[in-house]
Protein backbone atom coordinates (compact mmCIF):
# COMPACT_ATOMS: atom_id res chain seq x y z
CA UNK A 1 0.00 0.00 0.00
CA UNK A 2 1.43 3.56 -1.17
CA UNK A 3 0.35 6.61 0.31
CA UNK A 4 1.59 10.44 -0.75
CA UNK A 5 3.44 11.11 2.90
CA UNK A 6 2.29 14.26 4.63
CA UNK A 7 4.35 15.07 7.27
CA UNK A 8 2.08 17.41 9.52
CA UNK A 9 -1.16 15.75 10.44
CA UNK A 10 -2.92 17.25 13.20
CA UNK A 11 -4.97 15.62 16.36
CA UNK A 12 -8.20 16.23 13.77
CA UNK A 13 -7.07 15.49 10.73
CA UNK A 14 -5.05 11.99 11.87
CA UNK A 15 -7.89 10.94 14.04
CA UNK A 16 -10.58 11.12 10.75
CA UNK A 17 -7.65 8.88 8.86
CA UNK A 18 -7.26 6.07 11.30
CA UNK A 19 -10.60 5.73 12.15
CA UNK A 20 -12.05 6.14 8.42
CA UNK A 21 -9.31 3.62 7.48
CA UNK A 22 -9.82 1.27 10.13
CA UNK A 23 -14.01 1.28 9.96
CA UNK A 24 -14.03 -1.42 7.12
CA UNK A 25 -12.00 -4.13 8.85
CA UNK A 26 -13.90 -3.93 11.93
CA UNK A 27 -15.99 -6.91 11.46
CA UNK A 28 -14.49 -9.69 12.27
CA UNK A 29 -14.70 -13.54 9.82
CA UNK A 30 -17.37 -14.66 12.25
CA UNK A 31 -19.41 -11.12 11.68
CA UNK A 32 -18.07 -9.85 15.32
CA UNK A 33 -17.25 -6.69 15.85
CA UNK A 34 -13.71 -5.98 16.61
CA UNK A 35 -12.58 -3.37 19.42
CA UNK A 36 -12.54 0.58 18.79
CA UNK A 37 -9.64 2.45 18.13
CA UNK A 38 -9.63 5.38 20.46
CA UNK A 39 -8.06 8.58 19.59
CA UNK A 40 -7.42 10.92 21.89
CA UNK A 41 -5.30 13.80 22.60
CA UNK A 42 -3.60 15.27 25.84
CA UNK A 43 -1.01 18.31 26.63
CA UNK A 44 2.43 17.50 27.40
CA UNK A 45 3.84 19.66 29.72
CA UNK A 46 7.67 21.39 29.22
CA UNK A 47 8.93 23.77 32.50
CA UNK A 48 11.67 26.05 31.76
CA UNK A 49 13.12 28.82 33.64
CA UNK A 50 10.84 31.80 31.93
CA UNK A 51 7.63 30.20 31.75
CA UNK A 52 5.44 26.47 30.72
CA UNK A 53 4.90 25.68 27.42
CA UNK A 54 2.59 22.41 26.31
CA UNK A 55 2.59 19.99 23.13
CA UNK A 56 -0.11 18.08 22.04
CA UNK A 57 0.30 14.30 22.02
CA UNK A 58 -1.98 12.41 19.65
CA UNK A 59 -2.32 9.38 21.73
CA UNK A 60 -4.25 5.91 19.76
CA UNK A 61 -5.10 2.97 21.54
CA UNK A 62 -6.69 -0.14 20.84
CA UNK A 63 -7.31 -3.94 22.72
CA UNK A 64 -5.35 -6.90 21.00
CA UNK A 65 -7.59 -9.75 20.75
CA UNK A 66 -5.24 -12.07 19.01
CA UNK A 67 -1.75 -10.33 19.58
CA UNK A 68 1.36 -11.84 18.53
CA UNK A 69 3.67 -8.90 19.77
CA UNK A 70 6.98 -10.76 18.30
CA UNK A 71 6.00 -10.04 14.71
CA UNK A 72 4.51 -6.71 15.35
CA UNK A 73 7.97 -6.15 16.60
CA UNK A 74 8.93 -6.40 13.83
CA UNK A 75 6.97 -5.24 11.55
CA UNK A 76 7.32 -1.81 13.42
CA UNK A 77 10.77 -2.04 13.00
CA UNK A 78 10.90 -2.45 8.75
CA UNK A 79 7.83 -0.26 8.83
CA UNK A 80 9.11 3.07 11.01
CA UNK A 81 13.01 2.03 10.64
CA UNK A 82 15.27 2.01 13.91
CA UNK A 83 13.01 1.82 17.07
CA UNK A 84 14.39 1.50 20.39
CA UNK A 85 13.14 -0.80 23.49
CA UNK A 86 13.09 1.95 26.05
CA UNK A 87 11.56 -0.18 28.86
CA UNK A 88 10.17 -3.58 30.06
CA UNK A 89 7.86 -3.52 33.19
CA UNK A 90 4.59 -4.85 34.32
CA UNK A 91 4.15 -6.65 31.23
CA UNK A 92 4.58 -3.88 28.74
CA UNK A 93 6.86 -3.84 26.29
CA UNK A 94 7.69 -0.09 25.41
CA UNK A 95 9.19 0.89 21.34
CA UNK A 96 9.99 4.53 20.49
CA UNK A 97 11.29 5.37 16.64
CA UNK A 98 13.67 7.74 16.06
CA UNK A 99 10.74 10.32 14.57
CA UNK A 100 9.34 10.15 18.42
CA UNK A 101 6.36 7.88 17.88
CA UNK A 102 6.16 5.18 20.79
CA UNK A 103 4.27 2.07 20.61
CA UNK A 104 3.18 0.48 24.05
CA UNK A 105 2.30 -3.11 23.73
CA UNK A 106 0.44 -4.01 27.10
CA UNK A 107 0.64 -7.37 28.25
CA UNK A 108 -1.71 -6.35 31.28
CA UNK A 109 -3.71 -3.02 30.36
CA UNK A 110 -6.43 -2.66 32.99
CA UNK A 111 -7.60 -0.66 31.61
CA UNK A 112 -9.76 -2.71 29.63
CA UNK A 113 -12.22 -5.41 31.02
CA UNK A 114 -13.27 -8.49 29.97
CA UNK A 115 -12.99 -12.11 29.94
CA UNK A 116 -10.42 -14.35 28.60
CA UNK A 117 -6.61 -14.83 28.10
CA UNK A 118 -6.70 -11.88 25.84
CA UNK A 119 -9.24 -9.78 27.42
CA UNK A 120 -6.44 -6.66 29.12
CA UNK A 121 -3.93 -7.12 26.11
CA UNK A 122 -3.54 -3.66 24.49
CA UNK A 123 -1.60 -1.55 22.10
CA UNK A 124 -1.00 1.88 22.13
CA UNK A 125 0.43 4.36 19.89
CA UNK A 126 1.56 8.16 21.02
CA UNK A 127 3.31 11.11 19.60
CA UNK A 128 3.99 14.66 20.51
CA UNK A 129 1.94 17.62 17.76
CA UNK A 130 1.90 15.43 14.64
CA UNK A 131 1.84 12.05 13.23
CA UNK A 132 2.78 11.34 9.09
CA UNK A 133 0.61 9.44 6.89
CA UNK A 134 3.61 6.29 6.87
CA UNK A 135 2.92 6.20 10.80
CA UNK A 136 -0.75 6.31 10.19
CA UNK A 137 -0.50 2.99 8.14
CA UNK A 138 1.94 1.35 10.71
CA UNK A 139 -0.81 2.14 13.28
CA UNK A 140 -3.59 0.10 11.14
CA UNK A 141 -1.58 -2.75 10.27
CA UNK A 142 -1.04 -3.00 13.74
CA UNK A 143 -4.94 -2.87 14.70
CA UNK A 144 -5.15 -5.56 12.08
CA UNK A 145 -2.12 -7.96 13.02
CA UNK A 146 -3.43 -7.23 16.86
CA UNK A 147 -7.27 -8.63 16.09
CA UNK A 148 -6.19 -11.02 12.83
CA UNK A 149 -8.61 -9.19 10.88
CA UNK A 150 -6.89 -10.47 7.51
CA UNK A 151 -4.03 -12.64 6.58
CA UNK A 152 -1.20 -10.12 5.42
CA UNK A 153 0.67 -11.25 2.52
CA UNK A 154 1.63 -9.06 0.22
CA UNK A 155 5.55 -8.58 -1.02
CA UNK A 156 6.30 -4.99 0.34
CA UNK A 157 5.04 -6.53 3.45
CA UNK A 158 7.15 -8.93 3.34
CA UNK A 159 10.23 -7.23 2.61
CA UNK A 160 9.82 -5.10 5.41
CA UNK A 161 9.38 -7.77 7.88
CA UNK A 162 12.90 -8.67 6.67
CA UNK A 163 13.96 -4.73 7.38
CA UNK A 164 14.17 -3.82 3.55
CA UNK A 165 13.72 -0.62 3.08
CA UNK A 166 10.74 0.00 0.76
CA UNK A 167 10.54 3.99 -0.85
CA UNK A 168 8.09 4.72 -2.73
CA UNK A 169 8.47 7.07 -6.28
CA UNK A 170 9.69 10.41 -5.20
CA UNK A 171 9.85 13.36 -7.78
CA UNK A 172 11.51 15.14 -5.19
CA UNK A 173 14.74 13.10 -5.97
CA UNK A 174 15.07 14.74 -9.59
CA UNK A 175 18.86 15.35 -11.57
CA UNK A 176 19.28 18.43 -9.92
CA UNK A 177 19.10 16.85 -6.76
CA UNK A 178 22.65 15.35 -7.41
CA UNK A 179 24.99 18.26 -8.24
CA UNK A 180 27.68 18.19 -10.88
CA UNK A 181 28.58 14.43 -12.47
CA UNK A 182 27.10 14.96 -15.69
CA UNK A 183 28.64 12.39 -17.23
CA UNK A 184 27.27 10.22 -14.75
CA UNK A 185 23.69 11.19 -15.41
CA UNK A 186 24.46 11.06 -19.05
CA UNK A 187 25.31 7.12 -18.73
CA UNK A 188 22.62 6.31 -16.75
CA UNK A 189 19.68 8.11 -18.84
CA UNK A 190 21.17 6.45 -22.28
CA UNK A 191 21.94 2.98 -20.41
CA UNK A 192 19.38 2.33 -17.70
CA UNK A 193 16.37 4.95 -18.17
CA UNK A 194 15.64 5.46 -21.65
CA UNK A 195 15.89 1.03 -22.51
CA UNK A 196 13.19 1.25 -19.39
CA UNK A 197 11.06 3.75 -20.40
CA UNK A 198 11.23 3.04 -24.01
CA UNK A 199 11.32 -0.74 -24.47
CA UNK A 200 9.97 -1.23 -27.23
CA UNK A 201 12.25 0.72 -29.35
CA UNK A 202 14.80 -1.30 -28.05
CA UNK A 203 13.01 -4.57 -28.71
CA UNK A 204 12.28 -3.89 -32.35
CA UNK A 205 16.06 -3.40 -32.91
CA UNK A 206 16.73 -6.61 -31.79
CA UNK A 207 14.26 -8.77 -33.86
CA UNK A 208 15.72 -7.40 -36.84
CA UNK A 209 19.30 -7.93 -35.85
CA UNK A 210 19.14 -11.30 -33.94
CA UNK A 211 18.86 -15.07 -34.74
CA UNK A 212 17.04 -15.39 -31.03
CA UNK A 213 14.84 -12.51 -30.16
CA UNK A 214 15.95 -11.59 -27.00
CA UNK A 215 16.17 -8.49 -25.03
CA UNK A 216 18.95 -5.71 -25.07
CA UNK A 217 18.22 -3.81 -22.09
CA UNK A 218 20.04 -3.98 -18.94
CA UNK A 219 18.96 -5.97 -15.96
CA UNK A 220 21.94 -5.61 -13.38
CA UNK A 221 23.98 -2.67 -13.04
CA UNK A 222 26.78 -2.15 -10.80
CA UNK A 223 27.45 1.41 -9.43
CA UNK A 224 30.72 1.47 -7.88
CA UNK A 225 32.79 4.64 -6.30
CA UNK A 226 34.04 5.79 -2.30
CA UNK A 227 31.26 6.30 0.13
CA UNK A 228 28.89 9.55 -0.30
CA UNK A 229 29.53 9.96 -3.81
CA UNK A 230 25.97 9.75 -5.00
CA UNK A 231 25.55 6.32 -5.48
CA UNK A 232 22.17 5.46 -3.59
CA UNK A 233 20.62 8.83 -4.26
CA UNK A 234 21.25 7.90 -7.98
CA UNK A 235 19.23 4.56 -7.55
CA UNK A 236 16.51 6.71 -6.06
CA UNK A 237 16.79 9.41 -8.57
CA UNK A 238 16.18 6.75 -11.47
CA UNK A 239 13.34 5.12 -9.37
CA UNK A 240 11.11 8.63 -9.30
CA UNK A 241 12.04 8.95 -13.12
CA UNK A 242 10.46 5.54 -13.63
CA UNK A 243 7.65 5.97 -11.30
CA UNK A 244 9.25 2.61 -9.48
CA UNK A 245 9.68 2.09 -6.14
CA UNK A 246 13.15 1.42 -4.91
CA UNK A 247 13.71 -1.77 -2.89
CA UNK A 248 16.73 -1.08 -0.75
CA UNK A 249 18.84 -4.15 0.42
CA UNK A 250 20.98 -3.36 3.22
CA UNK A 251 23.61 -6.14 4.48
CA UNK A 252 21.95 -6.62 7.70
CA UNK A 253 18.45 -7.91 6.13
CA UNK A 254 20.34 -10.99 4.82
CA UNK A 255 23.27 -11.91 6.73
CA UNK A 256 23.33 -13.92 10.04
CA UNK A 257 24.85 -16.21 12.26
CA UNK A 258 22.80 -19.22 11.36
CA UNK A 259 23.46 -21.89 9.24
CA UNK A 260 21.68 -22.04 5.59
CA UNK A 261 19.03 -18.67 7.21
CA UNK A 262 21.63 -15.82 4.84
CA UNK A 263 20.97 -18.02 1.39
CA UNK A 264 17.04 -17.76 2.28
CA UNK A 265 16.92 -14.19 3.10
CA UNK A 266 18.65 -13.45 -0.14
CA UNK A 267 16.42 -15.73 -2.01
CA UNK A 268 12.77 -14.90 -0.33
CA UNK A 269 14.10 -11.01 -0.98
CA UNK A 270 14.28 -11.69 -4.11
CA UNK A 271 11.13 -13.10 -4.66
CA UNK A 272 8.90 -10.59 -3.19
CA UNK A 273 10.69 -7.75 -5.58
CA UNK A 274 10.19 -9.94 -8.79
CA UNK A 275 6.19 -10.52 -7.02
CA UNK A 276 6.40 -6.68 -6.86
CA UNK A 277 6.72 -6.39 -10.24
CA UNK A 278 8.02 -2.86 -11.75
CA UNK A 279 11.01 -2.13 -8.93
CA UNK A 280 14.33 -0.79 -8.85
CA UNK A 281 16.42 -3.41 -6.58
CA UNK A 282 19.26 -1.93 -4.98
CA UNK A 283 21.67 -4.07 -3.19
CA UNK A 284 24.01 -2.09 -0.99
CA UNK A 285 27.87 -3.26 0.19
CA UNK A 286 27.70 -6.01 -2.94
CA UNK A 287 30.67 -7.19 -2.30
CA UNK A 288 30.10 -8.86 1.20
CA UNK A 289 27.65 -10.83 -0.75
CA UNK A 290 29.62 -11.52 -3.65
CA UNK A 291 33.53 -11.63 -2.70
CA UNK A 292 36.43 -13.64 -4.85
CA UNK A 293 35.92 -17.17 -4.61
CA UNK A 294 39.57 -17.84 -3.19
CA UNK A 295 40.79 -20.67 -0.93
CA UNK A 296 39.92 -17.97 1.84
CA UNK A 297 36.50 -17.63 1.49
CA UNK A 298 33.92 -19.25 4.03
CA UNK A 299 31.59 -21.77 3.22
CA UNK A 300 28.76 -19.07 4.28
CA UNK A 301 29.75 -16.56 1.90
CA UNK A 302 29.92 -18.79 -1.14
CA UNK A 303 26.59 -20.46 -0.76
CA UNK A 304 25.23 -17.00 -0.39
CA UNK A 305 27.49 -16.35 -3.78
CA UNK A 306 25.63 -19.17 -5.91
CA UNK A 307 22.23 -17.74 -4.64
CA UNK A 308 23.11 -14.64 -5.63
CA UNK A 309 24.52 -15.39 -9.15
CA UNK A 310 21.40 -17.88 -9.96
CA UNK A 311 18.60 -14.81 -8.67
CA UNK A 312 20.81 -12.46 -11.35
CA UNK A 313 20.43 -14.81 -14.41
CA UNK A 314 16.82 -15.61 -12.88
CA UNK A 315 15.94 -11.74 -13.46
CA UNK A 316 13.45 -11.46 -15.20
CA UNK A 317 13.37 -8.05 -17.36
CA UNK A 318 9.97 -6.23 -17.88
CA UNK A 319 9.42 -2.55 -18.84
CA UNK A 320 10.38 -1.35 -15.43
CA UNK A 321 12.70 -3.44 -13.50
CA UNK A 322 16.23 -3.29 -12.68
CA UNK A 323 18.99 -4.38 -10.40
CA UNK A 324 21.63 -2.22 -8.88
CA UNK A 325 24.67 -3.15 -6.94
CA UNK A 326 26.91 -1.17 -5.05
CA UNK A 327 30.08 -1.34 -3.68
CA UNK A 328 33.56 0.57 -2.96
CA UNK A 329 35.45 -2.56 -3.67
CA UNK A 330 35.28 -3.80 -6.62
CA UNK A 331 38.34 -5.79 -7.00
CA UNK A 332 37.09 -7.61 -4.08
CA UNK A 333 33.63 -9.15 -6.19
CA UNK A 334 33.93 -12.44 -7.75
CA UNK A 335 34.76 -12.72 -11.41
CA UNK A 336 31.21 -14.74 -11.96
CA UNK A 337 29.44 -11.92 -10.32
CA UNK A 338 30.86 -9.06 -12.41
CA UNK A 339 30.08 -11.16 -15.53
CA UNK A 340 26.60 -10.37 -14.45
CA UNK A 341 26.31 -7.26 -14.60
CA UNK A 342 25.57 -5.13 -18.21
CA UNK A 343 27.02 -2.23 -17.09
CA UNK A 344 29.53 -0.42 -14.63
CA UNK A 345 29.55 3.06 -13.41
CA UNK A 346 32.18 4.21 -11.39
CA UNK A 347 30.95 7.74 -8.98
CA UNK A 348 34.34 9.46 -8.29
CA UNK A 349 35.58 11.78 -5.97
CA UNK A 350 34.16 15.25 -7.03
CA UNK A 351 36.07 17.77 -9.07
CA UNK A 352 36.22 21.47 -8.53
CA UNK A 353 33.53 22.30 -10.41
CA UNK A 354 31.37 19.68 -9.06
CA UNK A 355 31.92 20.32 -5.45
CA UNK A 356 31.25 24.06 -6.20
CA UNK A 357 27.86 22.93 -7.62
CA UNK A 358 27.28 20.88 -4.62
CA UNK A 359 28.02 23.62 -1.73
CA UNK A 360 25.67 25.86 -4.15
CA UNK A 361 23.13 23.35 -3.21
CA UNK A 362 23.84 23.68 0.40
CA UNK A 363 24.24 27.07 1.12
CA UNK A 364 22.30 28.57 -2.01
CA UNK A 365 22.65 32.31 -0.39
CA UNK A 366 26.20 32.48 -0.53
CA UNK A 367 27.96 33.93 -4.34
CA UNK A 368 29.54 32.38 -6.90
CA UNK A 369 33.61 34.12 -5.86
CA UNK A 370 32.35 32.60 -2.01
CA UNK A 371 31.78 29.50 -3.46
CA UNK A 372 34.45 28.54 -5.64
CA UNK A 373 36.36 29.66 -2.58
CA UNK A 374 34.81 26.65 -0.69
CA UNK A 375 35.41 24.35 -3.39
CA UNK A 376 39.30 24.98 -3.93
CA UNK A 377 39.30 24.55 -0.19
CA UNK A 378 37.44 20.81 -0.21
CA UNK A 379 39.83 18.97 -2.20
CA UNK A 380 39.23 15.32 -1.83
CA UNK A 381 35.61 15.49 -0.21
CA UNK A 382 32.95 13.68 -1.41
CA UNK A 383 29.22 15.22 -1.66
CA UNK A 384 28.16 13.19 1.40
CA UNK A 385 31.50 15.01 3.41
CA UNK A 386 30.84 18.40 1.49
CA UNK A 387 26.97 18.03 3.13
CA UNK A 388 28.25 17.21 6.69
CA UNK A 389 30.46 20.35 6.27
CA UNK A 390 27.39 22.09 5.49
CA UNK A 391 25.37 21.28 8.04
CA UNK A 392 28.13 21.56 10.89
CA UNK A 393 28.73 25.37 9.78
CA UNK A 394 24.72 25.95 10.22
CA UNK A 395 25.01 24.58 13.62
CA UNK A 396 27.65 26.62 14.58
CA UNK A 397 25.86 29.68 13.07
CA UNK A 398 22.81 28.75 15.07
CA UNK A 399 24.82 28.44 18.15
CA UNK A 400 25.99 31.90 17.82
CA UNK A 401 22.27 32.96 16.94
CA UNK A 402 21.91 31.68 20.37
CA UNK A 403 24.25 33.68 22.01
CA UNK A 404 23.62 36.88 20.10
CA UNK A 405 26.42 36.89 18.96
CA UNK A 406 25.06 37.28 15.18
CA UNK A 407 22.02 38.61 13.82
CA UNK A 408 19.66 35.86 13.60
CA UNK A 409 18.42 37.18 9.87
CA UNK A 410 21.77 36.80 8.84
CA UNK A 411 22.59 33.02 7.48
CA UNK A 412 26.33 31.53 7.58
CA UNK A 413 28.70 33.47 6.28
CA UNK A 414 31.90 31.95 3.68
CA UNK A 415 34.05 32.33 6.99
CA UNK A 416 32.01 29.82 8.84
CA UNK A 417 32.06 27.52 6.45
CA UNK A 418 35.39 27.48 5.82
CA UNK A 419 35.90 26.73 9.60
CA UNK A 420 34.20 23.74 9.39
CA UNK A 421 35.40 22.90 6.38
CA UNK A 422 39.51 23.20 8.92
CA UNK A 423 37.66 21.15 11.21
CA UNK A 424 36.54 18.13 9.18
CA UNK A 425 40.44 17.99 7.29
CA UNK A 426 41.72 18.13 11.22
CA UNK A 427 38.83 14.87 11.97
CA UNK A 428 40.30 13.50 9.01
CA UNK A 429 44.08 13.92 9.75
CA UNK A 430 43.57 12.40 13.39
CA UNK A 431 41.48 9.80 11.89
CA UNK A 432 44.56 8.83 9.71
CA UNK A 433 47.29 9.11 12.85
CA UNK A 434 44.95 7.21 14.78
CA UNK A 435 44.47 3.94 11.97
CA UNK A 436 48.63 4.34 11.44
Amino acid sequence: MYVNVKLSNTYHEAKDKILKEIEPYRISSEGELLPEVEVTTMKKEWKSALSKTYDDIINIKFRALNPDFYNMLKYSSGMLGDVNIKKRMFGSLILESNSGLKIVFDENDFAFKGEGIYANKSIQISKDKSIDDSEIEAIIELYKMGNSVQEIKNPEYELMMDGVKVYKPNKMFSWDYLAGYQDIKDAIRDTIILPLKNSKVFDDITKGTRKKVESNRPKAVLFEGPPGTGKTTSARIIAGDINAPLVYVPLESIMTKWYGESERNLARIFENCKAMGNTVMFLDEIESLGASRDGNTHEATRRVLSVLLRKIDGFEVNDKTILIGATNRKNDLDAALLSRFDRSLYFRIPNDLERKAIFGNYAKHLENPELEILASQSNNLSGRNIKDVCEDAERRWASKIIRKEVDKKELPNTEEYIGALKSRASEIEFSKEVKS
